[in-house]
């Protein structure tokens, strides 16, 4: 098992290979080429997963757009470093066009209806190729100074500004982390960081490149400390990442003292003031 997408399922890493295939030939299709953009706004599923390893896959850099941010928020940012194409939650499409609009061409748009599992995305696949198949086409290949993905800032002292992350940075922090902790490929990792801040690269690559299994957590879930404490020991989470302040709430308000967790061996924070 690659992913678990709590409450919506797993998929392996077979699974994970083929569905980010697909939507690197629809994405592709749609007339993405190698140093595009690719904007993203889902849930934090299997669905958002696969689209990012799809986006790299065709050669684009990804750009995870928080799904609850303002409409304006996502329109500025997905105008701002020119996305070629814009995966987005179908619920948002609405507002975000109305935003967007006022800021010039919009464009091309994969919606997705009903996201997790990698449901909703399969799904929004089979009704594009419906309309005409996506060829089969090669992984692009990626030099270490290609953009990889963009983060934009929080924009509380101004405009949100996109920090651009070449696939050296991602890959030199996974290396880093190789040596520093030895990753097992019977890990199972938490993805506690949403998609579009930065922590979420450590889950998420490194369990890949181990072949380990990265359990996402989605944004409500992990603000609960009574249920995070027991997701922790039932889904038998071996390495935990996340900020101070969620650690500090799992111990006071968490009761993790009725909990096993005799899988965890590794805790891992960063972020805010220690």
């Amino acid at each position: 098992v690659a992913v678990e997408d709590l409450p919506d399922g797993s998929i392996t890493y077979a699974g994970l290979d083929a569905l980010s295939d697909r939507v690197r030939d629809r994405l592709v299709a749609l007339g993405v080429r190698k140093g595009d953009r690719v904007g993203i706004s889902l849930r934090k599923t299997i669905d958002a997963y696969a689209t990012q390893l799809g986006a790299l896959k065709a050669g684009a850099a990804y750009v995870p757009v928080d799904l609850a941010a303002p409409p304006w928020r996502a329109a500025f940012i997905l105008h701002d470093c020119s996305v070629r194409v814009a995966v987005l939650d179908a619920a948002i499409v609405p507002a975000w066009r109305a935003e967007a609009g006022k800021l010039g061409p919009l464009p091309v748009v994969l919606e997705l209806t009903g996201t997790g599992g990698g449901a909703g995305l399969s799904a929004a696949l089979d009704r594009a190729d419906a309309e005409g198949p996506a060829p089969r086409v090669a992984d692009a290949p990626a030099g270490g100074d290609d953009l990889a993905y963009i983060l934009y800032t929080s924009g509380t002292t101004g405009t949100p500004k996109g920090v651009m992350l070449t696939h050296t940075c991602a890959t030199s922090h996974v290396q880093w982390f190789t040596e520093a902790f030895a990753p097992r490929e019977d890990d199972r990792f938490s993805s506690h960081a949403p998609f579009h801040f930065d922590l979420s690269i450590t889950d998420l690559y490194v369990a890949l490149r181990h072949g380990a299994t990265v359990v996402l957590i989605d944004a409500e879930r992990g603000k609960e400390p009574l249920g995070l404490a027991q997701l922790i020991a039932e889904r038998r989470i071996s390495v935990w990442y996340s900020t101070p302040t969620i650690l500090t709430v799992l111990a006071e308000f968490g009761r993790m003292e009725q909990h096993d967790y005799s899988a965890l061996r590794q805790v891992n924070f960063a972020g805010e003031v220690f």
